[in-house]
């Protein structure tokens, strides 16, 4: 009997324990429902406030272009009023309207004749000092060539590889800018100078036609040569030409191509050509100056190892078979027997290394008053074929710069 109460007893405990779960759930989702009502209706609230102010923009937005429209209306009919006043003004008495618009004609007209005579006196004046600077420059140069140089004793010569017709001028050494090697030089004379560069002359003209054309390159024509071996047979050289006419006067080219400054003169010589890294600017110096057209020039590449080259500079005018002005500049690689020897007797000379091939021929012919044809010249000697087919791409810099320089004397001319 006991057994049974205390089994009966324990029954009822047993069943209560499943509502008091669900109650206590209940009450959890009652507290979470509260939060999830609170963000929807801040989500609905946030809404109605930009819809609210979107309307107010488009309202602003409408009422300030219904002002404009008015206010362009009313501009509209006021000048459609003025037109109409002057349209019955020219019909009651056109004589006045006829006299000025003859008086503002020859007034304009007056003013441009004006302004375009002051401009070539300025541009005659300018013409005039640059001419005076330029002359002044070349008279500078010249005396700082004669006192800048050190003659050195005839005790302090390399004694061997000298021997040589320039050995009772002994000449003088030539030092660099930023410390490069320096060398020993030795002048040219008038002759020598004549002769190598009427060599020159020849052997680019007749020896290296040039056949195939590569195409145009920023507005030039551009044609190759096939490639050759220089006379000793130890190097490829590459030979191109760039052609183009040019809205421009010869003389106004002349007034500005042979003043520019010698570091945009065209490098003959490629670094890349010659497997070698270029590490600054070109310096570029004049040794002799046979006369005003006519200089013998060294540059130097720098790197690692010094490319650098001795070579002449010369200007001529003369006129073709046709009787045409024509300009000729040229930059032709030379040497001597004596300034040949230097090689094996420089110190350093294993940090610079000599070009022996190479130049340039720009030729400017007159067509007309206002019009030249231009054909520019580039050969030089490279390691490899492969090197050499590409070198008018580096070569091509020179006739645009140039073009870059003369082109905006076409806005000056009158």
């Amino acid at each position: 009997m006991v057994s049974a109460k205390s089994s009966y007893r324990a029954a009822p405990c047993m069943v209560d324990i499943k509502p008091v779960i669900k109650k206590e759930k209940q009450s959890v989702i009652k507290k979470e429902k509260p939060s999830e009502r609170t963000e929807v209706y801040e989500a609905v609230i946030r809404e109605e406030w930009r819809r609210e102010q979107q309307r107010k923009r488009m309202v602003r937005w409408r009422v300030q272009k219904k002002e404009q429209m008015v206010d362009l209306n009313r501009e509209r009919q006021r000048l459609e009023r003025e037109v109409q006043r002057r349209l019955a003004d020219v019909r009651r008495d056109p004589a006045p309207v006829e006299q000025k618009l003859a008086s503002w004609a020859q007034h304009a007209f007056h003013q441009v004749t004006m302004e375009t005579a002051a401009l070539k006196s300025e541009n005659l004046a300018l013409c005039e000092a640059i001419d005076q600077h330029v002359k002044f420059e070349a008279f500078v140069q010249k005396e700082t060539d004669a006192i800048q140089v050190e003659p050195q004793n005839a005790s302090t010569l390399p004694t061997s590889k000298t021997a040589s017709p320039h050995q009772k001028d002994l000449g003088w050494r030539v030092f660099f800018p930023n410390d490069e090697p320096s060398f020993h030089f030795y002048p040219f004379t008038e002759a020598e100078f004549d002769d190598i560069q009427k060599h020159n002359d020849e052997m680019v003209m007749k020896n290296n036609p040039c056949v195939a054309t590569v195409g145009k390159l920023f507005g030039w024509t551009v044609d190759y040569a096939p490639l050759t071996r220089n006379e000793a047979g130890t190097l490829v050289v590459a030979h191109a030409r760039f052609s183009r006419r040019l809205h421009c006067s010869l003389d106004h080219v002349y007034k500005i191509l042979p003043h520019m400054d010698k570091s945009l003169w065209p490098v003959i010589a490629t670094p890349r050509s010659w497997g070698r890294v270029q590490s600054g600017n070109v310096c570029c110096q004049v040794l002799q100056s046979l006369d005003e057209n006519a200089h013998v020039m060294v540059s130097n590449i720098p790197g690692p190892v010094h490319l650098r080259y001795i070579s002449f500079a010369k200007y001529v005018r003369q006129e073709d078979s046709e009787g045409r002005r024509m300009d000729t500049y040229a930059i032709t690689i030379a040497d001597s027997e004596a300034n040949a020897s230097r090689s094996g007797t420089e110190d350093q000379q294993d940090k610079v290394e000599w070009i022996k091939d190479g130049g340039t021929f720009f030729v400017l012919t007159e067509v007309d008053k206002n019009t030249i044809d231009v054909v520019y010249h580039h050969w030089a000697g490279c390691l490899s074929e492969a090197h050499g087919r590409e070198l008018y791409i580096d070569w091509i810099r020179f006739p645009v710069l140039m073009e870059q320089y003369v082109s905006p004397a076409r806005l000056l001319a009158f």
